[in-house]
Protein backbone atom coordinates (compact mmCIF):
# COMPACT_ATOMS: atom_id res chain seq x y z
CA UNK A 1 0.00 0.00 0.00
CA UNK A 2 1.29 3.67 -0.78
CA UNK A 3 0.53 6.47 1.62
CA UNK A 4 0.53 9.21 -0.75
CA UNK A 5 2.21 12.67 1.69
CA UNK A 6 -0.42 15.43 2.58
CA UNK A 7 -0.17 18.59 0.93
CA UNK A 8 1.47 21.37 2.38
CA UNK A 9 -1.34 24.20 3.35
CA UNK A 10 -1.03 28.17 2.54
CA UNK A 11 -2.79 28.50 5.18
CA UNK A 12 -1.47 30.40 8.72
CA UNK A 13 -3.42 29.89 12.04
CA UNK A 14 -4.53 32.98 13.47
CA UNK A 15 -6.54 33.06 16.38
CA UNK A 16 -7.99 36.67 17.94
CA UNK A 17 -9.67 38.13 21.11
CA UNK A 18 -12.94 39.98 21.61
CA UNK A 19 -13.80 42.00 24.86
CA UNK A 20 -17.13 41.52 25.98
CA UNK A 21 -18.46 44.43 26.58
CA UNK A 22 -17.33 47.31 24.86
CA UNK A 23 -14.86 50.06 26.02
CA UNK A 24 -16.25 52.22 28.46
CA UNK A 25 -14.23 55.00 26.19
CA UNK A 26 -16.07 54.58 23.31
CA UNK A 27 -18.99 53.29 24.64
CA UNK A 28 -21.69 52.61 27.73
CA UNK A 29 -19.15 49.38 28.55
CA UNK A 30 -22.40 47.05 28.41
CA UNK A 31 -22.30 43.29 26.99
CA UNK A 32 -22.48 42.63 23.19
CA UNK A 33 -26.00 41.72 22.06
CA UNK A 34 -26.41 38.28 20.09
CA UNK A 35 -26.45 40.14 17.13
CA UNK A 36 -22.99 41.59 16.77
CA UNK A 37 -21.80 38.07 17.38
CA UNK A 38 -23.92 37.09 14.89
CA UNK A 39 -21.79 39.80 12.52
CA UNK A 40 -18.65 38.21 13.40
CA UNK A 41 -19.48 34.60 12.68
CA UNK A 42 -21.46 35.21 9.17
CA UNK A 43 -17.84 37.65 7.99
CA UNK A 44 -15.91 34.86 9.01
CA UNK A 45 -17.74 32.07 7.41
CA UNK A 46 -18.47 34.33 4.06
CA UNK A 47 -14.85 35.08 3.54
CA UNK A 48 -12.78 32.36 5.47
CA UNK A 49 -15.44 29.51 5.41
CA UNK A 50 -14.96 28.76 8.76
CA UNK A 51 -13.90 28.96 12.62
CA UNK A 52 -12.94 27.57 16.07
CA UNK A 53 -14.54 29.03 19.25
CA UNK A 54 -12.72 28.36 22.22
CA UNK A 55 -15.32 27.15 25.07
CA UNK A 56 -15.85 29.77 27.98
CA UNK A 57 -14.27 33.27 28.46
CA UNK A 58 -10.68 34.28 28.61
CA UNK A 59 -10.17 36.47 31.39
CA UNK A 60 -6.85 39.04 30.83
CA UNK A 61 -5.49 43.13 31.56
CA UNK A 62 -3.42 45.31 29.86
CA UNK A 63 -2.75 48.98 30.86
CA UNK A 64 -5.03 51.41 28.78
CA UNK A 65 -2.58 53.73 26.46
CA UNK A 66 -4.56 56.87 27.25
CA UNK A 67 -4.86 56.41 30.93
CA UNK A 68 -1.86 54.24 31.97
CA UNK A 69 -4.47 52.30 34.63
CA UNK A 70 -5.09 48.84 34.86
CA UNK A 71 -7.79 47.61 32.84
CA UNK A 72 -9.63 43.85 33.46
CA UNK A 73 -11.66 42.16 30.80
CA UNK A 74 -13.22 38.58 29.57
CA UNK A 75 -13.21 37.85 26.28
CA UNK A 76 -14.34 35.26 23.68
CA UNK A 77 -11.31 33.76 21.67
CA UNK A 78 -11.85 32.74 17.73
CA UNK A 79 -9.04 30.81 15.80
CA UNK A 80 -9.24 30.72 11.92
CA UNK A 81 -7.02 29.20 9.22
CA UNK A 82 -6.21 32.11 6.87
CA UNK A 83 -5.03 31.57 3.64
CA UNK A 84 -1.23 33.37 3.97
CA UNK A 85 -2.68 35.44 0.95
CA UNK A 86 -5.98 36.32 2.59
CA UNK A 87 -4.33 37.98 6.00
CA UNK A 88 -4.94 41.45 5.22
CA UNK A 89 -8.27 40.47 4.74
CA UNK A 90 -8.34 39.07 8.50
CA UNK A 91 -7.00 41.92 9.73
CA UNK A 92 -9.30 44.53 7.67
CA UNK A 93 -12.44 42.43 9.41
CA UNK A 94 -10.44 43.16 12.56
CA UNK A 95 -10.50 46.96 11.80
CA UNK A 96 -14.18 46.63 11.37
CA UNK A 97 -14.82 44.44 14.32
CA UNK A 98 -13.24 46.97 16.32
CA UNK A 99 -16.25 49.42 15.15
CA UNK A 100 -18.96 46.87 15.82
CA UNK A 101 -18.02 45.87 19.36
CA UNK A 102 -17.14 49.52 19.84
CA UNK A 103 -12.87 48.42 20.76
CA UNK A 104 -9.92 50.86 20.41
CA UNK A 105 -8.22 47.74 19.24
CA UNK A 106 -8.28 43.89 18.86
CA UNK A 107 -5.08 41.62 20.09
CA UNK A 108 -4.53 39.32 16.93
CA UNK A 109 -2.26 36.67 16.51
CA UNK A 110 -0.71 35.13 13.30
CA UNK A 111 1.40 32.18 13.22
CA UNK A 112 2.29 33.41 16.84
CA UNK A 113 3.38 36.93 15.80
CA UNK A 114 1.15 39.18 17.79
CA UNK A 115 -0.47 42.69 16.54
CA UNK A 116 -2.77 44.84 17.59
CA UNK A 117 -5.08 45.94 15.36
CA UNK A 118 -6.75 49.64 15.57
CA UNK A 119 -10.10 50.73 14.61
CA UNK A 120 -10.27 52.87 11.60
CA UNK A 121 -9.91 56.50 11.71
CA UNK A 122 -13.15 56.81 9.16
Amino acid sequence: MVVSPRKKSNHVECGFLVPIRGDAALSDGSVHAPEQWEWLRAEIWSQFGGVTESPGLHVGFYQNPDTEEMVTDESRRFTVAVQEHEVDNLRDLMREACVMFCQKCIYLSIAGRVEFIERSND
